[in-house]
């Protein structure tokens, strides 16, 4: 009976407004009928048949309506009641996009509309299922380990209950789950664009308390979350596209700001702030013209006019902006136009990159260029000029050599002799610099010895040591002989040399020391001391970085450290320094030694001259030179004729005379030495022929020419020099 009465109680709770309206109605219909009876009895009325029709007519459609009415007013309430509860569910999902609000809110709501104990929601991040929020627990549904397990995954992509338990073998729960006295639950997937991001999880400790109607019901509250899931994402992605888009716009390597038609600044980024030394908020809401030098004011407004008035944008344009501390930077700007709805431009977008340090590059690499050229034009004076020494060294190096044979060394007069041939070689040595200095002699590793190539670059540069100055050597006395390029060493040490003495304004001591270890590193080392001002460390961290000097403007390229450095390395070397301010700078350059060269070949000796009976032609246009030469040839045996220039040389050899090697000077003028070569081949004549210049034979490099001569003699040159190379030629075969 009690159970009767409270399923009677729930029953009525459960009417709506409807079923109670027909139900009313219905028992206003039965009271009546009763009424109608009751009224015929006591008033003992015969009870008719039409009264008894009518009777039972209005009973029966009473009772039809109140049995209708319970049938589809019930389904159409728990419609409304649906309805309402979806709409609730809809209005707590879309008052927020934050995901926790929406995640707390909706799991409570949902469990508060069907009545239910407990709840849980889960979200897939990445491969796992991570869970968001609990109703009714403070634990989980399943366990942690299941959360990540592609079959569980995949398993949780489907409306689960806990009827399908064929389905949920192999599916582990929570160990505090038992506590909880569940005895039906039920697991919906959220979806977001056909994919499950998540699941909602219902649970009750009464049975079949998830009909299927209730399933469904559960299963559209988890459309509504989807939809607020999904929301919620693509407002995360534009949250985050925002952010990445203020993050380049403020730390962008440019400038930006935008102006308005008055020309007020009404956003700028971090960056220009940084690099003009502003807050933001001291330049937004500025005009443009604030950010420029006064002189500039007219142009920036001009700009201005031409971009709203005439709708003109433009590109690189060159600029100085100013900064907080009064000084210039050069920028280039680039400018476009932002229209409203009516095609008319209201903001102007400007870009402005920072182009000073690249301006101070160029203005370098200028400097550099004009140093070039300068260096350049320098070195083609100082070839010429090596050229014509080396005629006059030849007739020099050449008379002395004639005269140390035909004078005896007892001779008193034959140690004046000895001096010219000494002084003549020394010259020899000087415009062999020159023609190094004037790119006139090619880079060429050979064995070298080191410290020859000290001396002469010491020679060369102590006359432009001032007075105040001392250079002291210490040599080492072994030998120090590596592969390198004479040209190349001495431009390194040379520049390490007047860096040392502009060190010195004072005054000071220049140390070169060498040290030669032949046995265990197998290295030479050179070490290049000044007691000068030394570097600073900013100063020592550049020291090697093309175009950067400590030096006056016009007075250093910044070139000559790292011309060191390239030539240090391309000999396979290294080069270390040290120095502190005021306690002066010390290079040290470390060269790797080569073995098994005589050292003897670095030290003149005697050599027998060889000669002979061939005839010789002279070809040179100084007579100095033919006279000399002939006379070194003439002395030895050869029969030789002189020629003045190359147009006698032709006229002599197109008479067939017979000449078994022609000595011919390369630079004459009118016909040089090339165009007699030619006549001699074209003549076929069987002549050998020896090339002679001033320059080197860089010349010939590259060419034929080249490939077709029998040998080059560079002057000037001894005796014993020409002889060799005229007896080697002529014993020569041609191949």
């Amino acid at each position: 009976m009690k159970n009767f009465f409270q399923r009677l109680r729930s029953f009525s709770l459960n009417l709506g407004l409807v079923e109670q309206a027909q139900i009313v109605a219905s028992t206003a219909v039965i009271v009546m009928m009763v009424t109608i009876i009751s009224a015929n009895i006591i008033l003992q009325k015969e009870f008719e048949f039409l009264d008894f029709v009518s009777v039972t007519t209005a009973g029966i459609i009473g009772f039809a309506s109140v049995y209708f009415s319970l049938k589809y007013g019930r389904q159409l309430e728990e419609q409304r009641r649906e309805l309402e509860a979806l709409n609730t569910v809809a209005m707590v999902v879309s008052k927020s996009i934050n995901l926790n609000y929406i995640f707390s809110n909706a799991l409570h709501k949902v469990a508060d509309i069907l009545n239910t104990e407990f709840g849980w929601l889960y979200v897939l991040q990445g491969d796992r299922l991570e869970l968001k929020k609990t109703f009714g627990a403070d634990f989980g549904f399943f366990s942690e380990k299941m959360l990540s397990s592609k079959t569980f995954l995949e398993w949780t992509e489907e409306i689960r209950t806990n009827k399908e338990t064929n389905l949920t073998e192999g599916i582990v729960f929570h160990n505090n789950l038992q506590l909880l006295d569940i005895a039906s639950w039920v697991s919906v997937p959220l979806r977001v664009a056909d994919k499950s991001e998540g699941i909602l999880l219902l649970a009750s400790t009464a049975k079949d308390f998830f009909p299927a109607r209730k399933v469904n019901l559960i299963s559209a509250f988890s459309n509504q979350i989807s939809v607020a899931l999904n929301n919620a994402h693509l407002f995360d992605k534009i949250t985050e596209s925002e952010k990445r888009y203020a993050d380049l716009f403020e730390h962008s390597p440019d400038m930006y700001h935008l102006v308005n038609a008055e020309g007020i600044v009404i956003n700028c980024n971090l960056t220009e702030s940084q690099i003009l030394h502003y807050a933001k908020s001291e330049i937004i809401g500025k005009s443009l013209t604030f950010l420029y030098p006064p002189e500039m004011h007219d142009h920036i407004t001009m700009i201005l006019n031409k971009s709203f008035k005439e709708r003109q944008e433009f590109r690189g344009s060159e600029e100085q902006m100013m900064t907080q501390d009064g000084r210039t930077i050069d920028v280039s700007v680039n400018t476009s136009l932002v229209y409203d709805e009516n095609n008319i431009p209201v903001l102007l977008r400007c870009v402005g990159r920072d182009m000073t340090e690249q301006k101070i590059l160029e203005q370098k690499v200028m400097q550099a260029r004009m140093q070039a050229q300068k260096i350049d034009s320098i070195g083609n004076l100082a070839g010429g000029v090596a050229h014509d020494f080396n005629n006059i060294l030849t007739s020099i190096m050449g008379a002395s050599s004639i005269m140390r044979r035909r004078i005896p060394p007892s001779n008193r007069n034959y140690q004046f002799v000895e001096i010219i041939e000494t002084a003549a070689t020394r010259g020899k040595s000087l415009t062999n610099q020159l023609l190094t200095f004037a790119r006139r002699s090619p880079v060429e590793f050979h064995p070298v010895n080191l410290h020859d190539i000290i001396e002469e670059t010491l020679r060369m540069f102590e006359p432009s040591v001032k007075p105040f100055i001392e250079v002291e050597k210490v040599l080492s006395p072994h030998v120090a002989i590596i592969n390198g390029d004479e040209g190349q060493i001495q431009q390194a040490l040379l520049n390490l040399f007047i860096n040392a003495r502009d060190a010195m304004p004072n005054g000071g001591v220049l140390t070169i020391e060498t040290n030669v270890d032949p046995v265990s590193d197998k290295t030479v080392s050179i070490k290049i001391t000044d007691d000068g001002i030394g570097m600073s460390k900013e100063v020592k961290d550049q020291v090697f970085i093309p175009f950067f000097s400590t030096k006056e403007q016009g007075k250093g390229t910044g070139l000559g450290l790292s011309v060191v450095y390239g030539v240090i390395k391309s000999h396979d070397g290294t080069i270390a320094y040290v120095s502190e301010p005021d306690k002066g700078t010390s290079f040290t350059l470390v060269f790797p030694l080569i073995q098994g060269v005589p050292k003897d070949i670095f030290f003149s000796s005697k050599r027998r001259i060889t000669g002979g009976s061939e005839t010789v032609l002279i070809v040179d246009d100084e007579e100095f030179i033919r006279q000399t030469l002939s006379t070194m040839l003439s002395d030895i045996g050869y029969s030789v004729t002189t020629a003045a220039g190359g147009n006698e040389a032709i006229t002599l050899l197109s008479k067939k005379k017979k000449f078994h090697l022609v000595l011919l000077d390369m630079n004459m003028p009118q016909v040089g030495g090339k165009k007699v070569f030619q006549k001699i081949k074209s003549l076929k004549l069987k002549s050998k022929v020896i090339i002679s210049s001033g320059y080197n034979d860089a010349i010939l490099e590259g060419s034929k020419f080249s490939k077709e001569i029998d040998g080059f003699i560079q002057k000037p040159y001894k005796m014993e020099e020409l002889a060799k190379k005229v007896r080697e030629v002529l014993d020569t075969e041609k191949s």
